[in-house]
Formats: C-alpha cells, structure tokens, sequence
C-alpha cells in the first residue's frame, strides 16, 4: 500500500523532529510506525508460490558466514560483495541432496563444498547435490561459496556509509543462501571485513574485533537459535556506539545494550537507553528474565524510513526514532517473535499483537491501569475505523504468503490483536492472565527458543488458566470483523417488594457469525447504590434475569469499555400497558421485526409530530401529525420501509421533544 511522496516525506520530517515522546494515536505508536514501514516493503515483487514451500527434510543447526565488506563504504557504493557461508543441518528423513531459498536475483552462487558435491540454482532455489546419502539424525556441513549482485533488493542496503541488512518477511534469501522460513530457527556465527572505521553490529555476543592495517576484522556469534527473518548485520562509517547494562536479577550479571546512533540522534540517546534498561526490568518481571546475552539498537539509513525491525539482539530503527511507543514494541519483540517465533505467516498475530499489546502494558508500568486502557481503547478505535474485513488468523497464510499490506496490515495485525489479548486478560482475570503469559514465554519445552504456532499457544493459555480458551480464541481470531450488539432490557416490579430485571443479549452484524464472549453490565438502584453482573454468553438471543429487592432505575451495557471490539446498542423495553410516565415514548416490541406499537402520554391537547430519523439526524418517515387529546396515546406502526438498523423516534407536543431509540430487524 503505497503513499503519496509529499506525505512520506511529511512523516519523515515530522517524526524526526518530535524525537522520544509517548504515542499519541496509532499511526504514531510503535505498532502503527512498525506496521507503516513493513507495508512499504513490497518492491521486488513478491517470490513465486514455490520458493515458500519448498520440501523441508532437514533441521538446519547453524548458519556461519565469511562476509567481506571493504567496498561498501564509499561511494559509489556498490551492493556486491563476496561470501562464503557453511550450513551445518541435522537430517530428518533419507537425504541425498537439499533444496535452500536463494534469490536468482541478488545471489550467484559460485561454488559448493564439504558434502556439497554440485549444484544447479534456479527459480530462487539453491539445490546442492550431496556426497552420498544421508540418514536420519546424520549431521551434514555444505559450504558454499557466493557473491551478493549490485543490485537494490530491498534487502541489502549499500549507501552513504550505511550498510545494513532487512529481512522481514521472507528476504533473508536475498543476502544469504537459506532456508527462510520461521520454523527453521539455527545458531548463526558472522565474521565480517570492513574499513577501521566502521563499527559493525549483529545478533548475538560480539566475541573479538581485531584490526589488521586497514581492517577491521568483526566476529560475532549467537548460540541461541534466531529465525532467517531476525539475523541481521547494521554498520556505518563513525557509528557513535553507547553501552549500558542490564543487571540480571538472577545472578547479578552485566547484560551489554548497545545503542548505535547517528551523531544528529545523541540528544536522544540518554534518555532512550535509560527507559529501555527500564521495560527490561518491567518486561523481565512479567514475561520472564530478559533471555539473551546482549540487546541493543542500530539507527538505519534513510533507506529505513519507518519503524523498527526487531532483528534478535539488535533492533533496527529508522533515523531520529529513539522514542518510547516504537522502543516499548520492538523491545517487547525479544520476548514474543524472537524468543518465541512464528511458526508458520499465518501466526504473525502472536508477533505483533502483543508487541502492540505490550506498548499499553508498558505505559502501565508508570501511568497505571488508566494509562494502559487509554492505549488500548486507541488501538480499538483505529480497528473500528479501518477494518479491511479479514481475520486476524488466515491459516492459508502458512503457504501462500499474502503481500505485505496484508500481512502487516496495522488494524488487523496489530491493533486488533492486541485488543484479543486485552479481552484475554479481561476474560481471565490479571492474576490468571500474567500466569499463563509467563508460563508461555518461560516453557523450556515448546516455546522458549523455539516456536509458537497459534493452536499451540491457545492450548498453553487453556493449560495454565485451567479453562478451555478456545472458546474464545477460535472465534475472535477465525472469523473477520467483530460483534454489534443490540441488547435488550426491561425492569418489572414482581410481587411484594421485589423487581425483576430482564435481559437479552442479541448480535445482528451480517458480515461475521456470532461471537461467544463474557459479557458484564451494572445494575443502578434508585437508592443510588448499584452491582455489577458478569455471565457467559455462549449463543445469540440468550435471555437472562435477576431479581431484586430495590427498584433498579438503569441497566448499562459493559461500562468499562472490557469488550472493546464491538459496537453496541441497548434498548429498554416496557410493556404498553404499563406505559403511564409522562414525556417519555415506549416502544413495544423493540427490537422490531414487522411493526411495533408506540405509547407516550399527552399531558394536554396539543399539536404532534412524531417521525423516524436515522443515526444522522435525518427525517426518514413522518408518523404523525396531527392534534390530540390529553391522556395516553399508542399507535401500530409497521417497519416493513425500513430497513435493518437503529433509528430514532422524535416526539415533539408542547413544545417539548422526546427521543427514543427503535431497533429494526428483519
């Protein structure tokens, strides 16, 4: 989804100048800049279907990579370099040759070693013919030796002392020879030549760095399993580079965060690298102990115009970007898309939906809980507003990637995940909620260093809340859009002293199935007390009653704003015959399929007017007018015209005016 160039460079000079603020809508949150930056990313065209599914009979343990990088740094900055990569893989299945994504485009592959005996690369697909035929569990090294083209891929970016590299969602391919799908997570090690000026980041521990004349020789290493999609390398000639650190409360051990940064951005920095030592204690606690032996962020050129990236250990951030929306989001990417991947694109929601969720979480950290539900009510908002009508979970997506404007589409991937996940915590309560989210990013045994995939993560919250969750999570990720609500109520005195009050939960969107969900509504008494209800509803049309032993003056409809995806609309209903209030207008029944009888009281003989208006204000139908006795009034009016929807009743005699909603179903 392209912008206009006068409102790209807007952005641009707009975000520059406003530094590190707290969001203040979602375009200007760190999901909405994160979400705004990946849908940019589309150009070269997408890779054909194939490449995404190619036949997977191996387990790739570790990628290491010779990289030399002298030429990149001046001008006119060629994108080609030479490399040489080794692929260490366990076998899963009887394995005489292996199929890894490379794009023809950016790549030519050079030559073949280790087990690697031949090699054809075509259709962006690498095939390396092996030394024999391997077995299940046999451990197997390839070597491979490769050169990047100079061409702009989107991937591999070459400019203005910049060299850096993007790879989400499936362009690893385009700088290394891979198997680039998030499942495959392997340890990656990166030996990387450049000038003595440059300093280089990448994912994991940095182990040495050592110069030799004009060179400066950069060796970095992760033993922890990183997805294709998360390596990343970042440098730039006269990089400032600031280091803090992270005690671990654990052991008391200094976690390194480096912060690499253009020198315009050094107002920033301070402040940035404090609030991230912060959410580190704040995430820490709630999510499990930060779990890397290093973190940090890298400032990118102005070929990164948007956003962040979270590659593993070393986030990318466009220029001037060190503000605290998009540094809560990609921070919380360490715990959930990086710690925890993906398993399949159809997954993506776990990614983005709590790195969004968890910007409001972190603004609870300091402004409360009324400063998390602000956030959270924005994010439902912009949802409301820009529904593109798919759900958040499309299990095709596992194989048939969708563009990027899909894929990261910001209402749905992002806002209305998070919003899942607050209904979650609403559902179960804080103290379940923080349970099952910690018991999943701490589980050694399926998540923590592996893979989450969307099944997977909804049987651990059923687990650990003890409830089965996919009441919940199978409908309001499965099915697009959200529920619209047109509950009804009534308040009936009962015998003796006691009241009755009955309601109905009913949803009338066309364009979803129903939607299962704890609903919660707050009874007020006329002694100015009131209770507050929680109750499950499992099917439309599902009736509930309570009695009381005071009048109840008002029902109200999930006052607190827990359901935030939805629309709702409460009707009170009164029988005619017990319509005798003066001034008001009583609709019987209301919600209205072929009529409905109007009842309202005339206080003297007098002019009336009585019409139905839309949501705007517009006159639609005009019932009456006329002039009329004192004393109650009724009329049948049929609603066979209108059509389904909210209208109002307009009463207008004495020179006063009534209002009442009709609801009209057929």
């Amino acid at each position: 989804m392209k912008i206009s160039t006068l409102r790209a460079l807007m952005l641009v000079a707009f975000f520059a100048g406003i530094g590190f603020i707290n969001a203040q809508s979602f375009e200007k949150s760190g999901g909405g800049y994160c979400a705004l930056k990946k849908q940019q990313m589309n150009y070269p065209p997408p890779l054909p279907a194939d490449t995404n599914t190619l036949a997977h009979k191996y387990n790739v343990l570790k990628y290491s990579m010779h990289i030399n990088l002298m030429n990149n740094y001046d001008p006119p900055y060629p994108q080609s370099y030479q490399a040489e990569l080794e692929v260490r893989f366990r076998v899963d299945s009887i394995l005489g040759s292996i199929k890894l994504n490379a794009s023809n485009r950016s790549l030519q592959v050079n030559n073949v070693g280790l087990a690697g005996v031949s090699f054809v690369h075509q259709n962006d697909t690498l095939q390396i013919n092996l030394d024999k035929t391997y077995q299940p569990g046999d451990t197997v090294n390839v070597s491979i030796g490769y050169q990047h083209l100079d061409v702009e891929d989107s991937t591999f970016y070459c400019n203005n002392a910049f060299v850096f590299t993007d790879c989400e969602p499936q362009r690893a391919r385009r700088w290394f020879p891979c198997w680039d799908s998030p499942a495959d997570k392997a340890a990656l090690e990166i030996w990387a030549k450049v000038p003595s000026d440059v300093k280089l980041g990448s994912n994991g521990a940095l182990v040495d760095s050592l110069f030799s004349g004009d060179t400066l020789s950069y060796h970095w290493r992760s033993d922890n399993p990183i997805a294709t999609y998360l390596m990343v390398i970042t440098s730039k000639r006269n990089y400032n580079l600031d280091i803090r650190y992270w005690k671990r409360p654990s052991d008391s051990a200094l976690i390194p965060f480096r912060f690499y940064y253009n020198t315009i951005d050094h107002i920033y920095i301070e402040q940035a690298a404090d609030s991230v030592l912060k959410m580190c204690d704040w995430y820490s606690e709630w999510y499990g102990e930060h779990p890397f032996v290093k973190n940090g962020f890298a400032a990118a050129g102005k070929e990164f115009p948007w956003g962040g990236m979270e590659n593993q250990t070393l986030t990318t951030v466009c220029k001037g970007c060190w503000w605290e929306g998009l540094l809560s989001h990609e921070f919380a990417h360490q715990w959930f898309g990086d710690l925890i991947s993906p398993g399949t694109w159809a997954d993506l929601w776990l990614n983005e939906g709590f790195a969004s969720w968890s910007e409001a979480f972190w603004l609870e950290s300091y402004g409360g809980y009324d400063a998390y539900k602000e956030k959270i009510d924005k994010d439902a908002k912009y949802y409301l507003e820009n529904n593109p009508g798919w759900p958040v979970y499309n299990p095709h997506w596992a194989v048939d990637v969708p563009p990027n404007d899909t894929l990261f589409n910001g209402a749905i991937t992002y806002t209305k995940a998070a919003c899942i996940i607050h209904q979650f915590r609403y559902i179960v309560g804080d103290s379940l909620f923080f349970k099952a989210i910690k018991a999943y990013a701490t589980d050694t045994t399926d998540f923590k260093f592996k893979n989450a995939t969307t099944k997977g993560f909804i049987d651990k919250m059923s687990e650990t809340t003890g409830q089965d969750m996919h009441w919940y999570f199978d409908a309001w990720l499965d099915q697009p859009n959200n529920p619209v609500y047109l509950n009804g109520y009534s308040i009936e005195k009962e015998n003796g002293n006691l009241w009755k009050v009955k309601f109905t939960a009913k949803q009338i969107q066309t364009d979803a199935p129903f939607f299962p969900m704890k609903l919660n509504v707050l009874i007020t008494f006329d002694d100015g007390s009131d209770t507050a209800l929680y109750f499950m509803n499992l099917e439309n049309n599902e009736d509930y009653s309570w009695v009381f032993d005071k009048k109840p003056d008002l029902l109200t409809f999930d006052p607190d704003n827990f359901i935030v995806l939805k629309k709702a609309f409460l009707i009170l209903s009164t029988p005619v015959n017990k319509t005798d209030q003066k001034g008001t207008i009583d609709l019987f029944p209301n919600p209205a399929d072929r009529e409905t009888t109007i009842a309202y009281y005339m206080e003297k003989g007098d002019m009336v007017t009585l019409s139905v208006n839309d949501l705007s204000g517009k006159r639609i139908k005009l019932l009456l007018n006329e002039r009329q006795l004192k004393g109650p009034q009724s009329l049948k009016v049929s609603t066979a015209g209108l059509k389904a929807g909210i209208y109002f009743l307009i009463l207008e005699t004495n020179g006063k005016k009534s209002v009442n909603k009709l609801a009209v179903q057929h």
